[in-house]
């Protein structure tokens, strides 16, 4: 099968890692890929050109302001018609945008959507700016129909996309996480890591952690925080946190080895308000990290009380933190147990799982 892939940018987020490792599964699978990008990186986030040249696919990067250019819209069909594409498949909404478009012109191949997120819910936006982009999302719901398929990565983004447009009945394909390092040793210790990992935004409940933290009896207590921020919004968070907890929290800016991160901390703590699946949290918990979330969809869906600790508001994740910290000095049994039910949940979230799931979309079966 010959499937070309278009998507934003190669910044990596939760979408360009899941694309990642889609593509080199399709490739394992001996899948003929092409990789279309249709804007330029942001040089102040980490992009993932060089992982996807390790693997040998084909780049090919559109011109001029993203999706009111008709030149990429040209360059854009050109493309597809000279390689006779079975399959493209669009990730995220100005990709979804132009081929819509594309399709219109041209149907000689299989249109995969995949919707990685509740797009208009996120809160770092301004309110015109929020405004404008629930309406473009209500137009683009009705692009969607001309699809031959929608994926929605998780039940959350389903139901998003089924209420922006009620004749959309989306298939969930979850993401998919690493096995190989689940463990769940565990001895209870004095002095613990707290850890966070994600994107610096408002979205991401980041500030609510720091109000918490403050509000911490911290001795023996740390917080490793990891991802990117703009030095502005970095030097705020630094503003709200009190000097004596400042000594506690270490930024470390963007991660390039998870592995490492993960391995440094004890509790993995994730707030955020809204998300499309929360990669990063299941990333935590493929590593047996006890976790700590907002108790929302699709949070909620991985993480239980009988795995981790759910939250509501800023009461109750500082009750939480004390709760986790606690378990892990001084309960040894209550963790134990969450640990075993983690990898219970990651198992099902195993490529060997997911992916036949996702191979039959594309085979129309």
């Amino acid at each position: 099968m010959k499937i070309c892939h278009v998507i934003n940018t190669l910044n990596r987020g939760g979408a360009e890692t899941h694309l990642f490792d889609l593509i080199k599964e399709q490739q394992i699978r001996n899948y003929t890929v092409d990789l279309v990008v249709i804007g330029p990186d942001n040089k102040s986030v980490v992009s993932l050109e060089a992982e996807f040249g390790v693997l040998g696919v084909p780049i090919k990067r559109l011109n001029g302001p993203r999706m009111f250019n008709l030149s990429a819209y040209v360059t854009l069909y050109t493309h597809i018609k000279k390689n006779k594409y079975e399959v493209i498949h669009s990730h995220q909404p100005r990709s979804d945008f132009m081929l819509y478009f594309i399709k219109k012109y041209l149907t000689t191949f299989r249109w995969i959507v995949s919707v990685h997120g509740k797009y208009d819910t996120y809160l770092e936006s301004t309110n015109i700016s929020n405004s404008i982009k629930k309406r473009f999302m209500i137009s683009l719901a009705r692009f969607w129909e001309q699809a031959d398929e929608v994926i929605a990565i998780s039940t959350s983004v389903r139901e998003w996309v089924s209420n922006l447009n009620k004749n959309l009945s989306p298939v969930v394909i979850p993401y998919w996480v690493d096995q190989n390092n689940i463990n769940s040793s565990f001895s209870s210790k004095e002095e613990i890591s707290l850890g966070f990992l994600g994107r610096l935004n408002k979205n991401k409940g980041i500030e609510e952690l720091l109000e918490s933290f403050n509000k911490l009896d911290t001795e023996k207590i740390n917080l490793n925080i990891g991802g990117y921020a703009d030095r502005a919004y970095l030097e705020y968070l630094t503003q709200i946190s009190e000097v004596d907890k400042r000594i506690k929290i270490n930024y470390l800016g963007y991660v390039t080895d998870r592995k490492l991160f993960f391995d440094s901390i004890d509790i993995f703590v994730f707030p955020s308000f809204s998300e499309g699946l929360g990669l990063v949290l299941l990333e935590a918990m493929s590593f047996s990290k006890i976790c700590i979330t907002r108790d929302v969809l699709p949070m909620n869906s991985y993480l239980k009380e009988d795995s981790g600790y759910l939250f509501t508001d800023n009461e109750g994740l500082l009750r939480v933190l004390n709760e986790a910290i606690h378990d892990f000095r001084h309960d040894e049994g209550v963790i134990k147990t969450k640990l075993f039910n983690i990898e219970q949940m990651v198992k099902k979230s195993s490529v060997n799982n997911i992916f036949p799931v996702l191979d039959k979309v594309y085979n129309n079966e």
